[in-house]
């Protein structure tokens, strides 16, 4: 027989989530919790990023719920949407005071602007901006979020809580209807263990490490900064995330709900450009600031498909482009508009928290960079036939395009979706030389897999709740965002309330299960 380990609340997966249950059922009572991590340290996906919090102040919370509703076209769990704002007034005390983490500023959000602008000020929907915010300072090379993650360990170790690190759950154990345990194994010798608990929380992220998961559920061929595979899908996240949907997978294994999924986040230009292996979304060139730009974006057909003022809410574009045969879209602009950035600088508002700019230089040397390390995803040449055969755009739909298009810019008004005057640029080849990026679906992570109530309990296949289950983070996104939450996306709010709310459901849970036993 091997190892055996007892203990009244287990959480797999040591992320913002996981370790945010783990606290607070440590903080707060006298049960036992063990937190299981198949890596060999605490932090999830992008653990190390988020550095803004959004807080619903509680006597906006009815203004927050509704936008919410309206946003997910009423097709997310409303219950679940207000357990995550109403934990989330809790996040100023706990991040600030007890955790210690040094406040860079506060913003206060008039009701009246809810929904109403980019959610944490630019790159998130507007549906998303739905209370205050307040972003907090890092520390040497490291976002506020891993020293969130690092105070969390250290108070969870000096309160007896015990972690089990390159350990993960496989397999949750399910007996007359309730959860009773769960099977994990050591990476390190590959020792089986057993686990007895009285509930369990899944808190262990998405599945953007599985290529064959990411075929199977979201259709998505995975690729690299490389373009190994060609591959119509990337993520920014840390390379050694290890997601690779062992909770999704468990879950539905043992009866639970298959809830929508999606990938979520800024999609990306394919190709080499990142500053180093270990930090993803920090760019050497200025590509990233590029595909911000609300310019001409068009898909494989040659046709526009939005008012590129939305180029900057980087989950609408994954909505887009989701309904491409390619999943991929192309941003097209010329000579002149480049000329202008070198002189006039980017639009403001267009740049992303990371991803600053300003004047834009030398595009072509900066392309001509990435396509000598061997991308295919960007081009640019004197002829529109030239980026057309390169980028594998149809000409003929691009041509009656840019007819169209070109006229709405030279009357100033935009016929076909409303395009702000001051955005609309032409795109001529006797500007000299066209330019053309091809995006692809890409972002922090996939979302969802697992559907929650109102108490973050785990729902099974009939739409109730499994005993003793309870699910928190990225992982239960499609029950706010809806099915699939294509416009939600995963934050440190949303994982910290909900980590939370998981923990005292739970505790809740087996305070009363022991009481009746």
């Amino acid at each position: 027989m091997g190892k055996v380990i007892e203990t009244d609340i287990a959480v797999t997966g040591a992320g913002l989530a996981g370790l945010s249950a783990a606290y607070r059922i440590a903080k707060n009572t006298d049960l036992k919790v063990d937190i299981f991590e198949k890596r060999p340290h605490q932090g999830g996906a992008v653990s190390n990023c988020p550095m803004g919090v959004m807080t619903v102040p509680p006597e906006n919370l009815m203004k927050a719920l509704e936008v919410t509703a309206e946003f997910t076209n009423h097709t997310g769990d409303l219950g679940v949407a207000r357990t995550w704002f109403e934990y989330s007034a809790l996040l100023p005390d706990l991040i600030l005071n007890e955790l210690g983490i040094e406040k860079e500023s506060y913003v206060k959000s008039d009701v009246d602007t809810y929904g109403k602008q980019r959610g944490y000020g630019i790159g998130f929907p507007n549906g998303q901006h739905v209370g205050d915010y307040f972003f907090m300072k890092g520390h040497g090379k490291g976002h506020a979020a891993a020293l969130i993650n690092l105070k969390y360990r250290r108070k969870l170790e000096a309160m007896g809580a015990a972690f089990h690190f390159r350990t993960p759950i496989d397999e949750i154990i399910r007996e007359k209807g309730k959860i009773v345990g769960a099977v994990a194994h050591e990476i390190e010798g590959g020792a089986q263990i057993q686990i007895k608990c009285k509930a369990l929380i899944v808190t262990s992220g998405g599945f953007s490490g599985n290529k064959k998961m990411l075929k199977e559920e979201l259709g998505l061929t995975y690729t690299d900064r490389h373009c190994i595979e060609g591959g119509d899908v990337r993520f920014i996240h840390f390379p050694n995330g290890q997601l690779t949907g062992d909770g999704q997978r468990a879950v539905w294994k043992i009866g639970g709900f298959k809830g929508g999924m999606t990938v979520t986040g800024p999609c990306d230009v394919n190709g080499p450009g990142e500053a180093g292996r270990n930090v993803p979304w920090l760019a050497k060139n200025q590509i990233r600031v590029l595909q911000e730009q609300p310019v001409l974006w068009v898909n494989e057909f040659g046709e526009r498909f939005m008012n590129e003022e939305m180029s900057n809410q980087h989950m609408a574009i994954a909505g887009y482009i989701s309904n491409f045969p390619k999943n991929c879209c192309y941003i097209i602009f010329d000579e002149d508009t480049v000329k202008r950035w070198g002189k006039r600088g980017v639009e403001e508002g267009y740049v992303y928290f990371i991803f600053r700019g300003k004047a834009i230089h030398d595009v072509a040397s900066q392309m001509d960079a990435m396509i000598t390390e061997g991308s295919t995803h960007v081009c640019h040449a004197d002829t529109i036939r030239e980026v057309c055969e390169k980028m594998g755009i149809n000409e003929k739909g691009l041509r009656k395009t840019l007819e169209e298009y070109n006229s709405y810019c030279d009357r100033g008004e935009d016929l076909e979706f409303g395009k702000n005057p001051r955005y609309l640029r032409p795109v001529r080849e006797e500007s000299g030389h066209i330019y053309a990026m091809r995006v692809v679906l890409g972002g922090y992570m996939t979302m969802g897999g697992i559907r929650v109530n109102r108490r973050c309990e785990v729902l099974d296949t009939e739409k109730y709740p499994i005993p003793g289950l309870y699910s928190a983070g990225d992982i239960i996104s499609g029950s706010i965002f809806g099915d699939p939450p294509r416009n939600g996306t995963g934050t440190l709010s949303q994982a910290v309330s909900t980590g939370m709310a998981a923990a005292d459901y739970a505790a809740d849970y087996v305070k009363e299960d022991c009481h009746e036993n």
